[in-house]
């Protein structure tokens, strides 16, 4: 009942709001601009027209305007003339300590820097207002010349691609005091380019624009595009300076276009005119490479190696030859390529050895020779030897702190041969709920470390160490131990890995779009040195009939294959029109029959097969919008009579990157339920227990986002998350887990909610109220549970509502 009064009530607000949006305090003849809504696009995306606008209306959610309304709240509180008066009184204090500090230049240029900073705040809030004010916005007071110029860029942009003879005009609507723009655009039959012809006098340029002409952006029978024809004067450029011409600039490059032939046709001349002083463009070649790996010494004399026709200059060399050789493109005798130059530098850089690199040329002067050389001078500067970064915290989960702490060291270039050693220690303590009583917090205390050493090269035997060199390769060894410690068990883990790592990019410049790690070997051993009784009980009761939970806590040994590939078009802030595919494949205990029983003692060995596919896709919307959804899938099974997955090669739904409405790992398997049986009065009632981890061999889930900016640094979002977990085979006293292709869209849970995430530039601070919305879990058939929803879950333990605190996006 109080659910839907909750409900009830907010719709009222919303609707009061709708109908609310202050004009009260604008002068007569002044009329709030409230929309803009393009019509009539058909190729161009109405998004690109938005950024057009000279003059932004106001924001409106749900028919109001929230952010006008906290300006002008703000207003009642500013007053410009106190803050003028403040940058006076600052500016005064200046002066007198000046006038007391005497000549002392460095006490007055502190005292400058100090008041400045205070006086450039100080008039920030005198242009843009107070706090409220500035998170809010402003009115939007119409202005018809604004809107003129609005129209103008975009018959501008439109032009630009291709539609000539397109119509465009706008139409406005009043409503008491608020205007509504209706931007009307006929976009016509655009141009399309017809003949294209070259006007290139250098005839080794016109070769190498012709031979090259089948990657060319400009094709006959495209529509006509002035940002592409910008980047194929773009590709141009590079391709020249790929091919040696050092002095080549972009200037060099022009369009002629011809609209009058016939139709609605587009003649591109392409024309590369040759240097004012000269016949030709010079072609240059690499006459001498040097490498410095050192900081300069002034006075002493660098010793010179030279390696593969590279001249080393450092005073110690204590970096292997032959794997810089590998990160070096630039060699005598080779043509000038300003992608080569790219190429080193980037190589040199992701050994992670040096601070910063350069390579830069100066030209060979030779009258005598016709011959145009350079000389290439790569300099580089040493990082840090050893680098240690320290880190404290603390976690709040099930109303306990926990503190936690790691520490690590990175020691570079170890054997001379770039290898770069990684050392960490962690620990932490973090709450818990007790599983043989669930009104108890349980303090699980945790510590570990890990110990990985990396080469930059793929280590095999029988191979040169060239394998991948263009893919900037790593050969990656861990091992890692941590010790879990719980009233009801103490477990600890050992891990032994061998990893080949190696990336590809799109362009030299740009960061990896596809990631490739080939994993052959990696060593578990998972030993439980203490368990009680009593928490044994419980898993036996939890585990329904399934043996996964209970076999989960024995000793083990698990050795496994995999392979991982990442593609990645995104950036950290996740802002671009980009695609995110991650595929994990796993197949473990295969040495068993390859004939080798890695078991001994109590540890039992595991056999299984695992593949886990997760797609993401990000649209932008214009205006700091942004739709992004996600595709997670995951199959995995025993192999070979092996009856059992190792409990951590399980797929769990649940939790802030997961369906948010349930508590991490809580939710499924299927539509089968965990329950209570508990006495109210002389009835018995059934009640739904999320007090268990839900291990599945099937996982499917989604979800998708509509996040916006609210104000500042401060973002929002609306999602829909829905998914579960299965298991393959059919249980008994599980009914309702196992998955079937005929049943198992009617048990994919359904969440729902609102997010807070606070933008820091560094980092991404998450705050997701969600709820449940469908429980194919529900006791007594009841499965729509929206109803139930009560604001006051978020902040309380209960079945219903989960409020997710994170750093970074969910997906």
């Amino acid at each position: 009942m109080k659910s839907r009064l909750y409900i009830s009530a907010l719709l009222i607000t919303i609707l009061a709001f709708s109908a609310c949006v202050p004009t009260k305090f604008l002068a007569d003849d002044e009329r709030l601009l409230v929309d803009i809504t393009p019509q009539g696009l058909e190729r161009i995306e109405p998004t690109a027209i938005e950024v057009l606008y000279q003059q932004e209306p106001n924001r409106r959610i749900f028919g109001s305007t929230p952010y006008l309304a906290l300006y002008n709240f703000g207003q009642k509180f500013y007053s410009p003339q106190q803050v003028e008066r403040r940058i006076e009184r600052q500016r005064t204090k200046l002066q007198r300590r000046i006038n007391d500090a005497d000549d002392d230049s460095t006490e007055i240029r502190e005292l400058r820097i100090k008041f400045d900073e205070r006086i450039n705040r100080l008039q920030q809030r005198r242009k843009e207002g107070n706090f409220l004010m500035r998170i809010g916005e402003p009115p939007a007071i119409y202005d018809s010349t604004l809107m003129e110029r609005t129209m103008e860029q975009i018959s501008i942009y439109l032009n630009s691609n291709g539609f000539f003879n397109h119509n465009a005009d706008y139409t406005k609507e009043e409503k008491g005091k608020l205007v509504y723009i209706t931007i009307n655009i006929d976009e016509n039959i655009p141009y399309r380019y017809s003949n294209l012809t070259y006007g290139i006098p250098d005839s080794a340029i016109l070769r190498i624009v012709q031979a090259t002409s089948a990657r060319s952006l400009i094709k006959p029978g495209k529509i006509y595009n002035e940002d592409e024809l910008t980047q194929e004067r773009d590709r141009l450029y590079e391709v020249l300076r790929n091919r040696g011409y050092y002095d080549f600039a972009r200037a060099y490059i022009e369009f002629e276009v011809d609209t009058s032939y016939s139709g609605n046709t587009a003649q591109i001349k392409t024309i590369i005119r040759n240097p004012e002083q000269d016949s030709l463009h010079k072609v240059y070649t690499i006459n001498k490479v040097y490498f410095k790996s050192d900081r300069d010494r002034f006075g002493i004399k660098r010793d010179t190696i030279e390696y593969n026709g590279i001249n080393y200059i450092a005073y110690n060399h204590i970096i292997s030859k032959n794997i810089l050789d590998k990160k070096i493109d630039i060699y005598p005798g080779q043509r000038y390529s300003q992608l080569r130059t790219s190429t080193t530098q980037r190589k040199l850089a992701d050994l992670d050895i040096f601070q910063f690199n350069n390579v830069s040329f100066n030209k060979v002067v030779d009258p005598a020779d016709s011959v145009y050389r350079l000389d290439a001078f790569i300099s580089s500067q040493p990082a840090k030897r050893f680098q240690e970064t320290a880190e404290l915290g603390l976690n709040y989960t099930e109303r306990t702190p926990g503190p936690f702490s790691s520490v690590r060291l990175r020691v570079r270039n170890v054997f001379g041969g770039a290898e770069n050693l990684d050392i960490g220690l962690r620990g932490g303590f973090e709450g818990q709920i007790g599983l043989t009583d669930a009104s108890q917090t349980v303090m699980m205390k945790e510590f570990g470390g890990d110990v990985s050493l990396s080469f930059p090269v793929i280590l095999l035997p029988f191979t040169n160490r060239s394998l991948l060199a263009e893919y900037n390769p790593k050969t990656r060894l861990i091992a890692s131990y941590t010790n879990v410690d719980r009233e009801e068990y103490k477990r600890s883990n050992y891990e032994l890995g061998l990893d080949y790592i190696w990336q590809r990019y799109r362009h030299p410049l740009q960061p990896p779009v596809m990631q490739f790690i080939f994993s052959p070997v990696n060593l578990n051993i998972v030993q439980t040195d203490e368990i009680s009784d009593e928490f044994l009980e419980e898993l036996r009761y939890y585990s329904q009939g399934s043996r996964s939970l209970e076999e989960s806590f024995r000793s083990g040994i698990i050795s496994n294959m995999a392979f991982n590939f990442i593609y990645n078009t995104n950036d950290y802030l996740q802002s671009r029109n980009a695609y995110y595919l991650r595929t994990l494949m796993e197949v473990g205990g295969l040495t068993n029959e390859l004939g080798l029983d890695l078991s001994f003692g109590s540890l039992r060995t595991f056999q299984y097969a695992k593949i886990n596919p997760d797609f993401r896709r990000y649209i932008p919307l214009g205006r700091g919008r942004l739709f992004a959804f996600r595709v997670n899938m995951g199959v995995g099974t025993p192999l070979f009579g092996s009856s059992i997955l190792p409990y951590d090669k399980y797929f769990f739904a649940g939790g802030a990157s997961s369906v948010r409405a349930w508590q991490s790992r809580r939710l499924g398997p299927g539509s089968y339920a965990t329950e209570t049986l508990e006495f109210d009065g002389d009835q018995l009632v059934r009640n739904r227990d999320f007090s268990l981890e839900q291990p599945g061999e099937v996982l499917l889930e989604g979800s998708a986002e509509y996040r916006f900016n609210m104000f500042s640094f401060i973002d929002g979002a609306f999602f829909v998350d829905a998914g579960n977990v299965w298991v393959l085979r059919e249980e008994k006293a599980r009914p309702g887990a196992n998955f079937e292709f005929n049943t198992f869209y009617k048990e994919i849970a359904v969440g729902t909610g609102f997010g807070i995430r606070l933008n820091l530039s560094v980092v991404v601070l998450r705050f997701d109220f969600a709820t449940k919305v469908y429980d194919p879990g529900g006791i007594n058939g009841d499965k729509l549970v929206l109803n139930q929803f009560n604001f006051g879950d978020f902040f309380s333990r209960n079945n219903q509502s989960n409020l997710n605190i994170g750093i970074g996006y969910p997906f």
